[in-house]
């Protein structure tokens, strides 16, 4: 029986922007000692595992999908605007990123034996260019964080942090592009409508020194077992941070719920049982506080 195929759930060229000399370094949670470990990894090596999903969704991800998003993503770091048709596919690939993860898979497994659903979704982890979901994010302001000369930031195998359901006006979403550039879809005004919204131009930020690492303490706790760092970047205070945090509160898989009108205290709460249920851990209230909400701004922008 032919082998499941190596799911890449954090495809290849979004990741080799933090390779040196052909490789990575990655922190990992070691399931045989319970202890954080590091070593290194060949540049296509980290973000895949076998058989997340079928030969037919990886094949459909690679074709549908990343063919287009991977220009887009060279635009984008080359600091050029985006088409409007652009942005929704640049969208739809950011939606991917969460929704293809083991982490994600995992709750969502146990959602599904939860409730008792065995119907598949439609367009599974591709997502699908037609989907109202998309304008939730394509019709956010979005920004480009630049970190400092000293400072770096790391790709964590939850690559995108969401601080909330798509739906909410303060919620933003944070995705690592290279060591040296994180792309913000940001938080907008209480009456923003995501459907007759036309957002600004994207704006580009100049972190101050040690901004970025506030960004990489928030990517490694939502992280589920791993991130990768450039090794020219690899020093006592990465280890000592990821050593210590790694995977503390992976990211939440908040697409599992929909909102009911106005009720999003449930829903948070919804989502934190399904996760305490899966690993068998009471998890907090999900915060990032310190992050959101995030808004485009004007002149040079701190951390926040």
């Amino acid at each position: 029986m032919a082998k499941p195929p190596l799911s890449h759930y954090s495809p290849k060229f979004a990741n080799k922007a933090w390779a040196e000399n052909d490789g990575y370094t990655s922190y990992f949670s070691c399931s045989y000692s319970d202890k954080v470990k590091k070593s290194p990894k060949g540049w296509k090596q980290w973000g895949r595992k076998r058989g997340l999903y079928s030969w037919l969704v990886e094949k459909s991800l690679d074709q549908d999908l990343e063919t287009s998003a991977s220009p887009i993503y060279e635009k984008i770091i080359s600091y050029n605007e985006l088409s409007e048709n652009e942005r929704f596919i640049w969208t739809q690939f950011m939606l991917s990123q969460l929704v293809r993860t083991p982490t994600y898979m995992k709750y969502e497994r146990k959602t599904r034996e939860i409730f008792g659903i065995t119907e598949e979704p439609n367009h599974c982890r591709v997502g699908c260019k037609d989907c109202l979901d998309l304008n939730f994010v394509a019709n956010r302001d979005w920004c480009l964080l630049l970190a400092h000369e000293d400072d770096f930031f790391v790709r964590s195998d939850n690559p995108i942090l969401q601080s909330g359901f798509i739906e909410l006006p303060d919620t933003c979403l944070f995705y690592p592009l290279t060591p040296k550039l994180c792309f913000v879809a940001c938080s907008m005004p209480s009456g923003w409508n995501a459907f007759t919204n036309r957002p600004n131009e994207t704006c580009g930020y100049q972190l101050a020194k040690g901004g970025a690492h506030l960004f990489n303490f928030h990517l490694a706790k939502a992280a589920g077992e791993s991130l990768i760092i450039s090794p020219k970047d690899d020093g006592v205070i990465a280890e000592k941070m990821y050593s210590d945090i790694l995977g503390l509160y992976p990211q939440p898989p908040f697409s599992l719920h929909v909102l009911d009108g106005a009720d999003s205290e449930n829903a948070y709460e919804s989502i934190r049982k399904i996760m305490s249920h899966t690993d068998g851990f009471e998890y907090p209230n999900w915060q990032l506080d310190e992050l959101v909400p995030f808004y485009q701004k004007n002149s040079s922008a701190g951390a926040t």
